[in-house]
Parts: structure tokens; sequence; C-alpha cells
């Protein structure tokens, strides 16, 4: 089986002082710690650690942030160990860890200490992170004391477990479990965190339970659990000769399209098992026959599984889209291409933004045109290969920033939908045009500055007023809808815009909370965890970031290419920020013109 680790947060140590400290002792500050980026996944930070691993206070202190990690049942116990009697007589915390980010220097003086912490969630028995919904910043008070020869406890804390973003980076793992959407056109993943060491034979059996158990209340509006009565049966056996046998109650497929139905459910149990999936799966419902399922058929029903290795780049260049040139082609007369696939010369013009996505038979392109009170958005679909004829989104006020596809079908055109921001409100519009309709969201007031949507056509990401949102996309009487709205805490002061980059992770480009100077980095789906893309690129605000997002077949939890604006200008986020300039652009490059540069760069989706 191969796992996957998760990227590193950027945490910061803790030193605590105890008793015996001298009153003339000063206060010890210390700093936050780097990044540790990806982890090796070679086990060695995932070493148990107990009350008496350590006599420096430091490593202490670290470790009592460690030893909720585990076994979700044990975690009270394990808490409880670090703590002098008095202290585990008084400690009656919930079952659910807190997971905290530190945001500034932990105060030591003497035996106090003060903690400043930035509050992400908690992480539930499911393995599922749910972001709070209280204040999220603060600060914790603990208490340190030393028994001679017995070692350090901790007299004091917080009525809470609490686990640090670095020990869960350390001890899990993500993993991604897939919900049919309501209209059985796709699956949707759903992230959890999966303990470390957890015995391969057992994954399966947790994998099923947290199917059984639903999906993550922000995604229920989008998604369909498994039918009421679902039960497996006995836990799931080691996989030999090859073979994972399940078995569930006869409730897990309805009477009705029951082989429909029965396929839905073996792709969804292939897609969340695929990381230990062996050659054949043998699915048994109720009393019937068990059925044997192997190959690669399923990928199919998540659309990420199309994402490509090395995706089409685009920019807008006078006022017209080109195609930028591939540096690491295999194939250099490729490079060469210029062409926008769908778009006739006509319509390729005086576009100021635009987006392609493809649905493997189709191509559909969005293209804001004009400029300032005349600005326009035009969108159309067709069969690849053939011209789009483009037809106005009428009803837009001014405003219009970058359009997004959410749901490109292979077949009607007119179930096509895109999304967005106009006047700082999110609408819909559909690909054969006309009127928009404004998307309801249960959200606080505030300016929607960038919109996202997965690859799924569900999961959406949002700035709102500076912050970083997800909610999901569902269908609704009146059109489309958001609900499931939850506030992320990444560490930035503020968000200016954000993308998928994978089926976890997202790209989020703000301030930094140290300095305010901007960076771009790649945060998890629940805030929890970051991996930085451009750690500090100086102080002109991101107005657009674009992030090709990893094909959950390959080995990046997140996409390896990165786009994003600043002003007028397109840049490349490399190992550090490159410059878009008509150099790069594929084809013929004609007569450049002076002081006109690439702009709005984006990919084919």
């Amino acid at each position: 089986m191969v796992r996957r680790a998760l990227a590193g947060a950027a945490v910061a140590a803790m030193l605590l002082g105890g008793c015996g400290i001298p009153d003339d002792s000063r206060v010890t500050e210390v700093g936050p710690g780097p990044s540790t980026g990806t982890s090796t996944g070679d086990g060695s930070s995932r070493a148990r650690v107990t009350r008496d691993s350590t006599s420096d206070r430091q490593q202490f202190v670290t470790n009592y942030l460690r030893a909720a990690a585990g076994d979700y049942d044990g975690a009270l116990e394990r808490v409880k160990q670090f703590m002098s009697a008095a202290a585990r007589a008084d400690f009656n915390a919930p079952a659910a860890p807190r997971v905290i980010r530190l945001t500034d220097v932990p105060l030591v003086n003497q035996d106090q200490v003060t903690v400043y912490y930035e509050l992400i969630g908690t992480l539930g028995k499911n393995g599922l992170l749910e972001p709070t919904t209280e204040a999220t910043e603060g600060q914790y008070e603990m208490t340190l004391g030393e028994v001679t020869g017995d070692g350090l406890y901790v007299t004091s804390a917080p009525p809470f477990l609490l686990l640090s973003t670095t020990a869960l980076d350390d001890f899990y793992e993500e993993r991604t479990i897939y919900f049919w959407n309501t209209e059985h056109t796709a699956l949707v993943p759903d992230v959890r965190y999966l303990l470390g060491d957890v015995p391969d034979e057992q994954e399966p059996t947790i994998i099923l339970n947290w199917l059984l158990s639903g999906p993550a209340p922000w995604l229920q509006d989008a998604v369909e659990t498994l039918p009421d009565g679902t039960k497996l049966q006995g836990n799931v056996p080691a996989i030999r000769n090859e073979q994972l046998e399940i078995a569930l109650s006869a409730q897990a497929v309805p009477t009705q399209n029951a082989d429909e139905a029965l396929d839905r459910l073996r792709q969804q149990l292939q897609w969340s098992l695929r990381g230990m999936l062996p050659q054949f799966l043998d699915l048994k419902i109720g009393h019937q026959e068990a059925r044997r399922y192997s190959g690669i058929d399923y990928l199919a029903s998540n659309p990420a599984s199309r994402l490509v290795s090395t995706p089409e780049r685009y920019v807008v260049y006078d006022r017209t889209i080109r195609r930028l040139a591939e540096r690491r082609l295999a194939d250099p007369d490729r490079g060469t291409l210029d062409g926008v696939p769908g778009l006739s010369a006509d319509d390729n013009k005086d576009v100021s933004r635009a987006a392609l996505s493809t649905s493997g038979t189709h191509m559909y392109a969005a293209l804001v045109t004009g400029t300032g009170k005349n600005e326009r958005l035009r969108v159309g679909g067709a069969p690849a290969g053939e011209a789009i004829a483009l037809r106005a989104v009428t009803g837009l006020p001014s405003g219009i920033g970058y359009p997004v596809w959410a749901i490109t079908p292979d077949v009607q055109i007119d179930g096509a939908v895109g999304l967005v921001i106009a006047g700082g409100k999110l609408w819909r519009f559909r690909g054969q045009g006309g009127p928009a309709q404004q998307v309801s969201w249960p959200g606080e007031a505030g300016p929607i500055s960038a919109v996202s949507v997965a690859p799924d056509g569900h999961r959406v990401a949002l700035v709102v007023g500076g912050r970083l949102y997800r909610a999901v996309l569902t269908i609704s009487g009146d059109g489309l809808a958001l609900t499931g709205m939850q506030q992320l805490d990444p560490p930035l002061k503020t968000v200016t815009a954000v993308d998928f980059s994978g089926e976890g992770w997202l790209t989020v480009a703000g301030e930094r909370n140290d300095n305010g100077r901007v960076t771009i980095t790649d945060v998890s789906i629940d805030g929890a965890l970051q991996s930085p893309v451009l750690a500090d690129i100086g102080r002109d605000s991101v107005s657009y970031v674009t992030s090709y997002p990893a094909n959950p077949s390959s080995s990046r939890p997140n996409g390896a290419s990165v786009l994003y604006s600043t002003g007028a200008d397109a840049w490349e986020a490399l190992s550090t920020s490159v410059p878009i300039t008509a150099a790069d652009l594929a084809g013929p490059t004609g007569q450049n013109r002076d002081g006109v540069v690439p702009s709005a760069p984006f990919f084919l989706n």
C-alpha cells in the first residue's frame, strides 16, 4: 500500500519554564519554527512520547501538544499522563481534540506560560477536522511543575485536549473518501485524517465506517449518503490472493434501478479504497452472490481523473487570448502551436479575461470583452473540434471579474453552468448565455472578490471581505445556491485570491501575519496545514491566482503549476516569481507592441 504524506504546517516551537527558576530569570521568548514542507513519510516523526521522555521543558510541552494524537478513545488518558495527580482529577475535557496553530511567541515567566493560538477546529473520531465557529484567536494559560527525581508535570492546563498542527501533520495522513453528487453525475471528495500507524488490514474497515457515517456537514446538501440501513457485515477481511472482500447489508442497494445503484456503489468504494485496492474487489450485497470488479473503468466517475500532467496555459495579450509555449514539452513541435481551441479569430478579440474548459467531448469558453461600462460576458460551448458560438450573458452589473466553469457536461451544452463575480456579488451564467442569476448564500455581508470551483463541480472556495470560505454549489428550485458555508483560517492576515490545487488543497494569496508582505501558499481544505509556494513576493497585492489541480492518481497532493496576476502583470510561480513576457507566447510573436504585456493567465481546465 502506498501512503501519501501531508504537507507540513508552519508552527511555533514552545519553551516552557517550570518550578525552580530563579526570580531574576528573564522572560524567555521562542519564535515560530519553519514550515516542515512535505513530510518524507518515513515515520521518524511519529515516535510515541510519554511524560518522562524528556527533562527538557521545551520538548516536554511539545510532547504534551502531541499526546492527543493517536487512538481517539485513548486521547484523554494519554494527555492526563502528563499531568500531576491534582490536575488529572480536575481535567475532564471534551473528547474531540482542538487543533491549534500558534500565532505569536509563547511567553514564559517562571512557571507561568501564555500561549497565543489560532483555533483551527476539532478532530473527530470519523477523521473529520471540523472548522471552528468560535472566535479563532486567543491565549491559553498553562503551568508546569517539577518533582525532584520524577521529572516534569503539567499542573494546570486549558480544559481541552490540544493538538498542534505539527502533531496533526506528523501523526495523521490525508485520506479522501467519496460520495455521489445528488445528480449521480460525479463523485465528490470528502477529506479525512487517518492515523498514520493504523495497521494496513484495519484501514478498509475504517474507511467503510466513515462512508457509512455520512459526509462532512458542509457537503451534505450536494451529495448523497448511502441508503438508510446500510451496514457493514463484520469487519473487512485482510487482503489475500489479490482480492478485497466487502459484505454490506441488503439495504445498500435499493430495489429500484438496482443495477445502476450497484454500479455507483462499487465505483464509490473503489475510489474511497483506491490507495489499498488490490486487483479484485469482491462486493457482496445481502444474500446475493458476490460480484467481482477489476480494472480502472471506475476512474471516469471522478472528473479530476481527467486532469493532465502538462496543462495548456493561456494569457491575454493585446486583447487577444494567446497560448503560452510549454517549457518542458517532450515534443518540441507542440510548443509552436498557437490557436485557441473552439474560438474563431473574429471572437478572439477585445478580450480582458477568459476561462476555457473541456469535458473530454466538448469545449466551453467564457470571455469578458469590452472595457469599463461596456464590458460584457460572452459564453458558449461546442463539440471538440467545432467552433463555439458565443452568446451574451445579460443582467450583470459593472465590475465583471474572472469567469469560471462549474458544470461542463458531455452532451447538452444548455446544462453547462459557470460562475462570475460582478459588482461584488456572485452570479450564475448558463452555457447558452441569457440572463445571469445572482447566487444566494448565507454568508455575512461583504464583497466577494474571488471564487474557484473544484473539478467535481460542487465544492467552492471564495474570498469574501478578505476572508477565506468554503461552500458547496447546490441545485435549488430557483437555480443555484451556496450552502454549507464555513470560514477557514489560513495563516494569513488577509486573503486576496484562491484556487483549487488538489482534492484536499487550495492555493491562496494574501498578506503574511508577521510582516504584511505578500505570499502565495498551498493550504489544506480545512485551513489547518500549509505548504509555501512563494514565501515572499513583495508588497504588490495578488489580484488573481490560478493553480492547475493535481490529478488524484498522481503522487502530489497539489498542483505543480501556479500562475498569478499583480496589477496588469502576469507571473509564473516557480522557485521564484517569473514574469510572463511576450517571448513566452507560443507560435509567431508578430510585432510586439511597446508597453503591452501578457495579463490574466489561465489554464485549459
